[in-house]
């Protein structure tokens, strides 16, 4: 690694982010300047989100893991959902926000996954775990400013962030976090491809290093209180070499190395007598004993990863370097063997006074000597007279991969919630209570596993509510043969959910009833027909007044089993009856619609059920006692919570 004079472009190396790169760049200053990592990035800086004013956004390369910083905020959105008897309403408050994260400062491609306190909260297919609009704008000059932000700052008012990468989400729902805003980090990145070290250490220096260096790197932050801080770490970690060319740091110029023989050594400018060649070596004590990389490991999400070389029965200082970038287990071991190598090669140092034709030989520049089976490498050159007196180091070869375990990773199980299918129904009070008002349930569930409630948005004429689906998937699907006689094959959506057989006891006791179209009915047998398909027999059917029904049935139809758990009560205004009531979900942040399935129950207006049955429920009174009497036993034998 060449040792460079730079007289003229530490001033050069100013500018927005301050500082200078230093009087020295190469191998042998790592002491004044690499050694002190006080002066760059601290890898924990980028897992720490910010909103405070002054604070660095880093230029990301590659793909990377980053909090940012949060750059505008409204306040918390109280919304409130209630529910319970007349009289005595149960209200649920929860929580929303809407806010915007500067991600880098450069533009990125895209944002991958997203994690909220250490749990994803955008998994790798593009989905939101949690109900947000979300909005990315890649940080290129042509970008406007966010609608959200312009209608509430005015437009005016509103930056477009332009040459910053920003997130923006609108109404994150904050029940899973406590009620706050999370703590945030982000898959990101910049570019489509791993970036080569070159293209890093020329955008990160504004064109001020031209380094052709063709390794390429998973991820980099650059950052720091100077364009020094912000490149130091590649070009220490990966060994690079540069050069001084006027005002620009470069590569050293690829040429064959110059065969330097005896002859050519001892030369003075006054033909006066010089040692011929001048050899030292540092002290071993100089050189670290101990070395270790920390960086951030691509195969465990991004986590810190550390990697460390000793030198047996050797004692001297602890060498640390922070590489904010991603790597490869391998590739850390790789990097931090070579750097320990690279530290006790160049402990060696020889100094040659050679002819006018080697005068042209500049830092970078190697060389063969006849009677040394290494070769060496220009670190210094100056001219005295017509000689060039060249200070050489020798070259170190990087070493063959070293294979090294990653370790593992506590992942978040991504999950991706899938379509969402839901169904409105017009029943009784599932707990057993004549209803004081008009009240649907809806049920809902997904072909995946896993299950959290979502947000839906409820509305019948002038009325509209939020609510929720409720805490527990429903076993829900469709028939996939006509129900007819005593016997009907039915599709669940998830086909890891299961049916059961039970007897005339359990059959009794209210067991396994289920919704197929608008028939209530039960079933005894379950015969088991592969990849969520079951066949049904034994049937009673007709339940609670639904012989109606018998004769209108079709492939196709709702199947539903009945279990308040997994069932939300929807409570209606007195004036829903007779108008139809619709439930959908909003669309998710990536602009989706996940309402597939939307059924609309009409709240019939029957004058005798509603003379007939206490708070006027709209349902056939002989319906709403059968159903209560099943749902009853059923909870009397502990097969559903009251």
């Amino acid at each position: 690694m060449a040792t460079l004079a730079l007289s003229t472009v530490g001033t050069l190396f100013g500018g927005p982010v301050g500082g200078a790169i230093g009087s020295l760049v190469g191998q042998s200053i790592d002491q004044q300047i690499f050694g002190s990592p006080r002066r760059g990035p601290r890898l924990g800086d980028l897992s720490v989100q910010t909103s405070s004013y002054g604070t660095q956004i880093p230029r990301i390369y590659g793909t990377m893991r980053v909090a940012g910083s949060i750059v505008w905020s409204t306040d918390l959105v109280q919304s409130g959902e209630t529910s319970g008897a007349k009289g005595q309403p149960d209200t649920t408050f929860s929580y929303s926000v809407s806010f915007a994260v500067a991600l880098a400062s450069r533009p990125l491609v895209e944002v991958r996954r997203i994690w909220a306190d250490g749990k994803l909260l955008r998994g790798a297919a593009g989905d939101f775990k949690v109900s947000t609009e979300f909005r990315f704008y890649d940080g290129r000059e042509s970008q406007e400013i966010d609608p959200l932000i312009g209608s509430i700052e005015g437009p005016n008012n509103t930056p477009a962030y332009r040459g910053i990468a920003l997130a923006v989400f609108e109404n994150l729902e904050l029940a899973e976090y406590g009620n706050r805003i999370p703590f945030l980090t982000f898959e990101v990145v910049a570019d489509e491809a791993p970036p080569l070290l070159g293209a890093v250490l020329q955008d990160a220096s504004a064109g001020l290093v031209d380094c052709d260096e063709t390794t390429s790197i998973g991820g980099y932050a650059a950052m720091g209180p100077s364009i020094s801080a912000a490149v130091e770490p590649i070009v220490e970690t990966f060994g690079i070499d540069l050069r001084e060319e006027g005002s620009i740091l470069r590569s050293p110029l690829t040429t064959p190395a110059q065969t330097v023989i005896d002859d050519d050594l001892g030369c003075s400018a006054d033909n006066g007598r010089v040692t011929r060649f001048e050899r030292a070596q540092t002290r071993a004590r100089s050189s670290p004993s101990s070395l270790s990389l920390s960086y951030y490991e691509a195969q465990r999400d991004y986590q810190l990863g550390l990697s460390h070389s000793d030198v047996i029965d050797q004692f001297g200082t602890e060498a640390k370097i922070e590489l904010p970038g991603v790597l490869g287990a391998s590739d850390a071991r790789t990097l931090t063997e070579d750097m320990m190598a690279r530290r006790w090669a160049r402990r060696d140092k020889l100094v040659l006074r050679l002819p006018p034709r080697f005068i042209t030989l500049g830092p970078g520049a190697q060389i063969e000597l006849t009677n040394s089976p290494i070769r060496w490498q220009v670190h210094r050159s100056t001219v005295d007279g017509m000689v060039a007196v060249v200070e050489l180091r020798p070259v170190w070869r990087t070493q063959a991969a070293l294979a090294a375990d990653p370790g593992r990773a506590l992942a978040t199980h991504d999950v991706v919630a899938g379509e969402l299918s839901m169904a409105l129904l017009e029943l009784p009070d599932l707990r057993g209570e004549p209803a004081s008002s008009p009240t649907l349930y809806l049920a809902a569930s997904t072909p995946t596993a896993g299950w959290k409630p979502v947000p839906v948005e409820v509305s019948c004429g002038a009325f509209m509510a939020s609510s929720r689906t409720a805490g527990r998937k429903a076993v829900m699907g469709h028939a996939a043969t006509r129900l007819t006689g005593d016997s009907v094959a039915v599709q669940l959506i998830d086909v890891d959910q299961w049916l059961n057989s039970c007897d005339d006891h359990d059959l009794t006791g209210g067991a396994n009833l289920a919704l197929i179209g608008d028939e209530l009915l039960q079933f005894a047998e379950v015969q088991p027909l592969g990849a969520g398909r079951f066949r049904l027999t034994r049937l009673r059917r007709g339940l609670a007044g639904t012989e109606r029904a018998l004769a209108g049935h079709a492939i196709g139809d709702l199947f539903l089993l009945i279990n308040p758990r997994s069932m939300q009560p929807i409570a209606l205004p007195d004036g829903a009856r007779g108008s139809v009531v619709t439930v959908t979900r909003p669309t998710t942040g990536v602009r989706a619609a996940t309402t597939l399935r939307s059924r609309q129950s009409r709240v019939r207006e029957q004058a005798a059920a509603v003379a007939a049955a206490p708070g006027g429920t709209a349902i056939d009174t002989g319906v709403h006692e059968v159903i209560v009497q099943i749902l009853g036993a059923l909870r009397q034998r502990g097969l559903m919570d009251a």
